[in-house]
């Protein structure tokens, strides 16, 4: 009697939970939502860039005479300039490759960047004098350009999120060419004298680059920035020879000499790999 209770009992519980469960509403399962990896700057990267370069370097001289007294008549009279050279700008574009490291907000990093660079300079100076013997002209004309510049710079900043501010600096370098030249004629009694005096140097050299900028990452992949650079390769020096119709000729001669620098400004893309 008691087994057959305790059976009827259990059944009714199992018919009245069954009965509950069945009035339940039915539950959807929803996967969480998916958060997007936070960002950083650690990681390779190579990109490109292009902007405008200019410069306000100037060729400067020093002139040889037999007699360094007659120096002072040849500045009085204008015959030769102390130096030469027009502000030159151009376009300046290439590519870079570097490296960042993010701990926190700071920002550290290594690039190297290669540049084309269409900013060459060109002058020339001509002075005429003319007296009872007959008129004599002096033309010193001078060019320079930088066929190639690259850079090994450092970089820190500090993050804002995906902003990046930083400074940079370190090492430039790059092939230089300058030349020169002094062509004088009619300084006789019958205008045949002619003389001329060239120089220049082709060489490669380096000194230093200093600047900054921001950068932006667009994707977790791909980042945008402007930056300004100032570069110095140091001074170039080399000497103007020649001859004249003179055998007793008093001018011998120059050197020039050159400081190459300048400023750029740019804009840039970079493609940032996977971080690690």
């Amino acid at each position: 009697m008691k087994t057959l209770l305790a059976l009827t009992t259990i059944a009714g519980l199992s018919w009245t939970a069954a009965g509950l469960a069945a009035d339940l509403p039915n539950r959807t399962y929803v996967a969480p939502a998916s958060v997007a990896p936070a960002f950083t700057w650690t990681g390779f990267y190579v990109g490109v860039n292009a902007g405008y370069v200019w410069s306000e370097s100037r060729t400067r001289y020093d002139y040889a005479l037999s007699d360094p007294a007659d120096f002072a008549e040849f500045d009085a009279l204008g015959l030769v300039p102390p130096s030469l050279g027009r502000d030159s700008d151009g376009f300046i574009g290439g590519g870079q490759i570097g490296y960042n490291y993010q701990m926190g907000q700071l920002v550290l990093g290594l690039e190297a960047d290669l540049q084309y660079l269409d900013a060459g300079q060109r002058d020339s100076q001509a002075t005429t004098l003319s007296d009872a013997f007959g008129t004599a002209t002096v033309t010193t004309s001078a060019r320079s350009s930088i066929d190639w510049l690259g850079t090994v710079r450092a970089r820190a900043g500090f993050a804002f999120d995906r902003a990046l501010l930083y400074a940079t600096g370190g090492l430039a370098y790059g092939r230089t060419r300058d030349h020169s030249s002094i062509h004088s004629v009619g300084f006789d009694d019958d205008g045949s004298f002619d003389g001329l005096w060239t120089g220049g140097k082709n060489d490669a050299r380096a000194g230093w680059v200093l600047g900054g900028g921001v950068e932006y990452a667009i994707t977790q992949n791909v980042t945008a920035r402007a930056e300004y650079l100032y570069y110095d390769l140091g001074k170039t020096n080399y000497v103007l020879a020649g001859t004249s119709t003179d055998s007793d000729d008093e001018f011998l001669g120059a050197t020039a000499a050159r400081e190459t620098n300048g400023s750029i400004v740019r804009a840039g893309l970079n493609w940032k790999f996977s971080s690690f």
